[in-house]
């Protein structure tokens, strides 16, 4: 008991809304009522048929993770801290719970509701902790996959020697003569006889 009053208040809200949810889900999400002279009841559907059991999973992924991050602190998770696991996971179970909420949508029933609004909770409540914690984002690798091949051309053509461009023929003037000397070359046409 002594871990969980060391959590921070945001880290207390996930915890507990988490725990809440998972109650919530196996509540029925849809729920139909029948009655007639002989039999009444009704028949209902949980969470955890559809698209709702990997919001289930979600849900058990975040208590494992929120106790891990309790009882051993100090873990290497390479570029990943451990804030922006938690605000992960807490995102994804919103975001499936929320699919969940629109797809069961025939004769929903009030946990459906609970749920959602604390799936949504649990989300809000992840962002602020992770604000207050000054989670950052992964730095990504300068280099992608198309720019180690251009990293590595680009030493190779700096320590080659450039070649010596060839320089441009000038344009050798014509000589001044040439022009007197087609026309000498020119057939001289015959003179036309004048009347």
């Amino acid at each position: 008991m002594d871990h969980v009053k060391k959590l921070s208040t945001e880290a207390q809200v996930v915890v507990g809304c988490t725990v809440l949810l998972l109650i919530i889900s196996f509540f029925d999400w849809q729920q139909v009522s029948f009655s007639s002279a002989f039999v009444s009841g009704s028949y209902g559907l949980s969470m955890w048929h559809g698209v709702g059991v990997v919001a289930g999973l979600l849900i058990i992924a975040v208590l494992v993770w929120e106790g891990v991050r309790l009882f051993a602190p100090d873990l290497n998770l390479g570029g990943l801290s451990e804030g922006l696991v938690s605000v992960g996971l807490a995102l994804l179970l919103a975001l499936f719970t929320l699919i969940t909420f629109l797809t069961h949508g025939t004769a929903r029933h009030w946990p459906a509701w609970i749920g959602l609004i604390l799936a949504v909770v649990i989300a809000i409540t992840a962002v602020m902790r992770a604000r207050a914690e000054d989670v950052q984002l992964p730095e990504r690798p300068a280099a992608t996959t198309a720019e180690p091949a251009a990293a590595a051309a680009a030493p190779a053509a700096a320590t080659e020697p450039a070649e010596p461009a060839e320089p441009a023929a000038a344009a050798e003037p014509e000589p001044a003569t040439a022009p007197a000397e087609e026309a000498e070359s020119a057939p001289e046409e015959p003179a036309s006889p004048q009347e």
